[in-house]
């Protein structure tokens, strides 16, 4: 195994040690710290959720984002009730357009043949 794994291993043995000799010895300290930790923890991500917010530009477009797609899934929805099954008899095939690409055929030298070996 490699010396990081060694080292990351040893160390979540220990924590587990203490836990558990924690949790026999002193299960008010341990619960204390614990909840010091679950504390900390929501501070720290509290915080830098308000900081990016900030630096990212606010919440507004966010919020104008979730507007427009449910305005958009609304509008799905009444087209869905609204829209009648059309029988396959009644449908028509699509009318074909012309081209409107103006294309030209240049002459080449079709009635050569090129000597590749040699040129």
């Amino acid at each position: 195994m490699a010396t990081r794994t060694v080292i990351t291993f040893s160390l979540i043995a220990l924590a587990a040690i203490g836990l558990v000799s924690m949790l026999f010895n002193a299960p008010g300290a341990l619960a204390r710290q614990l909840v010091i930790a679950a504390v900390t923890v929501a501070v720290i991500v509290l915080i830098y959720r308000l900081v990016m917010r900030k630096r990212l530009g606010g919440n507004g477009e966010d919020r104008a984002f979730a507007k427009a797609a449910r305005q958009s899934k609304k509008r799905l929805k009444s087209r869905k009730k609204t829209t009648h099954p059309s029988t396959p008899a009644t449908k028509k095939k699509p009318l074909r357009r012309k081209s409107s690409a103006n294309l030209r055929v240049i002459e080449g030298k079709k009635g050569k043949k090129n000597n590749r070996a040699s040129s």
